[in-house]
């Protein structure tokens, strides 16, 4: 149960880390390498199959962006803890490439200021 108080609940898990053995950090951790390395694979997948919504460029997963148009962003899916995690914050996102991704970003900025 996390703790109500963020200060406190971070003191305790920096105790409770610093209990634990090598081995078990270690363990710890490795498990989590592999979660998020299938995330991060998962999501580079994706964005291959999909590819740029607006110019249809599709070589190279880094050069395609996440763009948010739908809802609330709850946060970038860079940072997904888990595939299912991954795929609700997809849902608000066109695919596209960087370039695109800022031409956009700058019209909506724009058109905000133009009104």
């Amino acid at each position: 149960m996390p703790h109500k108080d963020k200060v406190v609940g971070r003191a305790w898990r920096k105790r409770w880390w610093a209990s634990l053995s090598k081995e078990r950090k270690r363990r710890i951790l490795d498990v989590q390498n592999r979660r998020i390395r299938k995330v991060r694979e998962f999501v580079a997948k994706y964005k291959l199959e999909k590819g740029c919504k607006d110019c249809g460029y599709r070589k190279h997963h880094v050069a395609l962006d996440f763009d948010h148009i739908d809802g609330k962003k709850e946060l970038n899916i860079c940072f997904a803890k888990s595939i299912a995690q991954a795929k609700k914050e997809m849902l608000k996102c066109d695919v596209v490439c960087s370039n695109c991704h800022r031409i956009r970003s700058f019209e909506r900025q724009y058109s905000k200021v133009k009104k």
